[in-house]
């Protein structure tokens, strides 16, 4: 086959397709996405709404901005919830109180599982005829334990109120390690 007749029917094979794809391909609408021309101002073709991910990826940030949302606001209402447990049980402590008749003292000592504060001396007024002794007066309270479980004061109010305020000794030192 000569040449130029190759040439003459690669030449009709371009025209053709270039008819092909500009003619009718040209003529069809072509897709546009609504959701991209909204967010860019500038007609973006290639494919719709239906197929772009820019809705989708703003649903998915919709939905976690409502997730986060969501979360703050139980955060917060247990952040309130612990608070108000916490006035409340404070609020018990305090009425439950017993009434300070002697002023003890607050000291330390060394004990089996190492050092102990030791309250001793103090009275408190019970208010049950069974607890007092027959001379009308309340017992004498001694404890090593957690105090405001007893008679609603707590250690650091008690040491306050043996030392005169505040100081540096023992007992500042290890009521700030324990627990009610």
């Amino acid at each position: 086959m000569p040449w130029y007749l190759l040439l003459l029917i690669g030449a009709v094979i371009a025209l053709g397709g270039r008819w092909y794809f500009c003619g009718p391909l040209a003529n069809k609408p072509r897709e546009t996405c609504s959701w991209c021309r909204a967010a860019s101002g500038h007609e973006v073709a290639g494919h719709t709404y239906e197929t772009c991910c820019g809705p989708v990826r703003e649903r998915q940030a919709d939905e976690q901005r409502a997730a986060d949302r969501k979360f703050a606001a139980a955060r917060r209402a247990q952040h309130q919830q612990t608070q108000q447990n916490d006035l409340d049980r404070q609020l018990a402590r305090q009425k439950s109180r017993m009434r300070l008749v002697q002023v003890g003292t607050v000291t330390t000592r060394t004990g089996a599982g190492g050092p102990v504060i030791d309250l001793s001396g103090w009275v408190f007024d019970t208010a049950t005829a069974s607890v007092q002794r027959p001379s009308g007066q309340p017992p004498a309270f001694r404890s090593t334990g957690a105090p405001e479980k007893v008679h609603g004061w707590t250690l650091p109010e008690l040491h306050a109120m043996a030392h005169g305020g505040a100081c540096t000794c023992d007992v500042v030192r290890l009521s700030r390690n324990t627990r009610p």
